[in-house]
């Protein structure tokens, strides 16, 4: 089985960010969250900019946390470790919330990036059942 090409999901926030910040995306496919990168035109000052990316609602299931430090530009995203939490299913609604921004000068035009794995299997194994592979030929090895 090949794996499909992961799909890149761009979550944006034009101008200042303030902690009322939120953007939403709906997913156009199902599969997992890998992986996700927040990067900023300017960066924040005084403190860090931070914030989570969540599913359903501002409320939702978190899938990871990001953080910049001051004066920092990007920042690669911690996972969440809560089993399931980085499983989507397609038209998903995904929520980028910020909840806090620097004490000087705010980030600005902020842009996370997901990495979404649309491999057929949810639980990343790569496993298949036997039936599907064998389909309705009846004389498949089984091992």
């Amino acid at each position: 089985m090949s794996a499909s090409a992961p799909l890149l999901l761009p979550m944006t926030v034009t101008g200042a960010c303030a902690t009322t910040s939120t953007v939403v995306a709906r997913t156009p496919v199902a599969g997992r969250v890998r992986g996700i990168t927040v990067a900023v035109g300017t960066a924040p000052a005084g403190s860090a900019l931070s914030g989570t990316v969540r599913k359903a609602t501002a409320a939702g299931t978190v899938i990871g946390t990001w953080s910049l430090a001051a004066a920092a530009t990007s920042a690669v995203a911690t996972m969440s470790s809560t089993d399931g939490a980085d499983e989507l299913a397609a038209d998903d609604l995904i929520h980028l919330v910020v909840a806090a921004v620097g004490s000087g000068t705010a980030g600005s035009n902020l842009t996370a990036l997901l990495q979404i794995d649309q491999s057929a299997d949810q639980d990343g194994s790569d496993v298949v059942a036997v039936a599907t592979l064998r389909g309705s030929h009846p004389g498949g090895v089984v091992s």
